[in-house]
């Protein structure tokens, strides 16, 4: 699988009269920079100015530090990596500074783009910019406005770092970024204990996957000597054995990384806990950034993975699975942020199962179109939540349709995406993967995923179903009419709602692939899912139908259940009570780690502050006491007194004389 990186030495000054071809490239691979440093520019800006500065000062440098890394990213893409016709893009890279020099190890602090990381830079940029215009609207009121915005533009800077890492070192620097910046945000009420606690959550479960990751990293140097990507994947077989332990040990290291950033079993666990932050930042993180970053990672190292046959079923499977998991969890939430939140766990599930096997560029298609939809149903959970005074029980909400139209509409066209309607993006995204999966001989996996599909269909229709028709609840019935959002909300939401209308174009299959496929054939290579041994074929337009009449049937189950009654959600849950309890208490998997892991965790932790306090403490302090003592001692002997030395002096020569006698 080739990675080729075109790198033009640039001069000095480019003089003023350039007008050949080279020298253009040239000067845009310059600008490669620019793109993280505005958000890293507001950042510091509002860090060290935010508290003097009008909150319209604020909101001009947090938006349009953000807005300009979008504009410079979009021009750059224009001018080298958009052309569509594979092998015909450009990969620019741009060194900035030397960074570790040091016996084998020489990297420095590079730049790139190339198609792949121009998906992902143009997605953080662009859906990051509506949500931080979202934002000067949600948190106008916020005593913290300032800090808010800081660590947005923080989390940017580090989700751009990370995508347009040149190296696996530079990349991981913006990896942990991510993860500080997710404590820092989901934390953001830190006076609140849920927020706290959820903010410590989603850091510690991260450092677990981070470790692994990290030596990962560490085989990855002592194998080929490098971190530089250019060194690493092109042409890894040269170095490794296909299918040889060592590189299933990478490469398995590596997706144990991803499952802690991209929130998948056995570490999914701080996701659902991440909405206790604003919910900006619960669209940031679910939508644009940091669960995304652990997709980016392993489609970025496909060539390895393409070695390693063991390590792309286990990424499958445990894809799958999570998809899977995450969606029956889904079904019986009432919190709206944290049904949305398991949606999130379960279609980056998919994703994985795209890259399971093989079918990595549709893996970054349903990453990006997800990004669309999901950050479009949290805004405008959001705005429905901000109408309704901070309410977040599905149960007491209903007929908010009529008070929130433009909020109501575009949900709805979220939720249309998501279920796969015909047209829409999910319905490209999600139908490539399903049949990239089914003519690679994944059956099983196939049959899961759209098992899956139903399932999301039925919970997501079950969200729009209880917050927007029927009639209001009994609960919130006396409070005052809710309101819709201000317009610069608003815009967000009309904004997103377009993208998930035409976001999947892209995407529509023809006889060579996806046009989004054979953009991304320069980075990815040739490699995808080979068609397996099926007992039979089916057309991508058969696939389709039944994945389209499968999200039908779980669109009129939950349209038959809470909109008709018929039965009504409590006869379902007392008929299945205790399938209803295992999703509802989310088969108690927090229990158990905190009864396995945080508990004895917490013990070891005491037991070792006691011993280092009594046994590590108490021999340095024991040693401080004894020369202090003996220090005492002899202080008493220098008194200084000549008397007293010409006493000593004659008891030792008395000592003396009464030895050599008595001997």
């Amino acid at each position: 699988m080739p990675f080729v990186v075109t790198c033009r030495p640039a001069p000095p000054e480019p003089s003023a009269d350039c007008a050949d071809q080279a020298c253009q490239e040239t000067t845009i691979s310059d600008a490669l920079w620019l793109i993280p440093a505005f958000p890293l520019a507001g950042t510091l800006i509002n860090l060290l100015l935010g508290q003097r500065l009008p909150r319209i000062v604020v909101s001009i440098v947090g938006v349009g530090t953000v807005a300009a890394a979008f504009v410079v990213a979009g021009v750059v893409a224009l001018s080298a990596t958009v052309p569509l016709t594979a092998g015909q893009t450009e990969t620019l890279r741009q060194e900035l500074f030397p960074w570790i020099v040091a016996g084998n190890l020489d990297t420095s602090v590079a730049l790139l783009l190339d198609p792949l990381s121009t998906v992902m830079v143009l997605v953080v940029s662009g859906v990051g910019l509506l949500i931080h215009l979202y934002s000067v609207g949600y948190m106008a009121h916020d005593p913290g406005y300032p800090r808010f915005f800081t660590y947005l533009n923080l989390f940017t800077f580090s989700m751009l770092l990370l995508v347009m890492a040149d190296n696996f070192l530079v990349m991981f620097v913006g990896w942990e970024l991510v993860g500080v910046c997710s404590f820092l945000l989901i934390g953001y009420w830190f006076d609140r204990p849920a927020a706290a606690s959820a903010g410590k959550k989603a850091f510690i479960t991260n450092r677990v996957g981070d470790f692994a990751f990290m030596v990962g990293l560490f085989l990855i140097f002592t194998t080929f000597g490098s971190f530089d990507f250019a060194t690493v994947l092109d042409h890894p077989e040269r170095v490794v054995d296909e299918g040889g332990e060592l590189i299933t040990a990478i490469t398995l290291l590596l997706f144990i990384g991803a499952t802690g950033k991209s929130a998948q079993v056995p570490l999914y666990v701080w996701l659902p806990d991440a909405m206790e932050g604003p919910t900006p930042v619960s669209a940031l993180i679910h939508a644009a950034t940091m669960v995304t970053a652990g997709v980016y990672m392993v489609v970025r190292a496909s060539a390895l993975y393409a070695l390693a046959p063991f390590s792309l079923t286990v990424v499958a499977i445990i894809g799958a699975l999570t998809a899977l998991f995450a969606a029956t969890i889904a079904l019986t939430q009432t919190d709206i942020k944290r049904v949305l939140a398991y949606s999130t766990v379960s279609q980056l599930g998919y994703m994985f199962l795209a890259a399971g096997v093989g079918a990595f560029g549709a893996a970054i298609f349903h990453l990006m179109t997800h990004a669309f939809f999901k950050a479009l149903l949290f805004l405008g959970a959001g705005s429905v939540i901000h109408a309704l005074h901070e309410e977040q029980d599905m149960r007491r909400m209903g007929g908010l349709l009529r008070y929130l139209p433009v909020t109501g509409v575009t949900m709805i066209v979220a939720w249309l995406a998501i279920i796969g309607f015909p047209g829409l993006a999910g319905f490209w995204s999600k139908d490539l993967i399903l049949a990239r999966t089914f003519e690679g001989g994944h059956l099983w996996l196939w049959l899961v995923g759209v098992v899956t599909a139903g399932l999301t269909a039925f919970y997501m229709s079950r969200l729009i179903f209880l917050t927007f028709f029927g009639s209001r609840r009994a609960e919130n019935g006396g409070g005052a009419a809710p309101h819709e959002s201000p317009l610069v909300m608003l815009f967000a939401l009309v904004a997103l709602a377009l993208l998930a209308v035409v976001g999947g174009l892209v995407g529509i299959p023809g006889t060579d692939g996806t046009a989004f496929e054979r953009y991304l054939q320069p980075v990815l290579g040739g490699h995808g899912p080979e068609h397996g041994d099926v007992p039979f074929h089916l057309s991508e337009l058969a696939l389709a139908i039944i994945a389209v009449v499968v999200a039908v049937g779980g669109v009129v189950v939950a349209g038959a259940i809470y909109l008709r009654q018929l039965p009504s959600a409590e006869f379902v849950g007392q008929l299945l009570a205790p399938l209803y309890r295992l999703s509802l208490n989310k088969y108690w998997i927090d229990e158990l780690y905190e009864a396995t892991l945080a508990h004895p965790g917490a013990r070891i932790a005491a037991f070792l502050a006691s011993f280092d306090l009594a046994v590590v403490d108490g021999a340095v302090n024991g040693t401080g006491r004894l020369l202090r003592g003996s220090a005492v001692a002899l202080r008493i002997a220098q008194a200084g007194y000549v008397r007293a030395y010409a006493v000593a002096f004659l008891l030792g020569v008395i000592a003396i004389l009464a030895v050599w006698v008595f001997r």
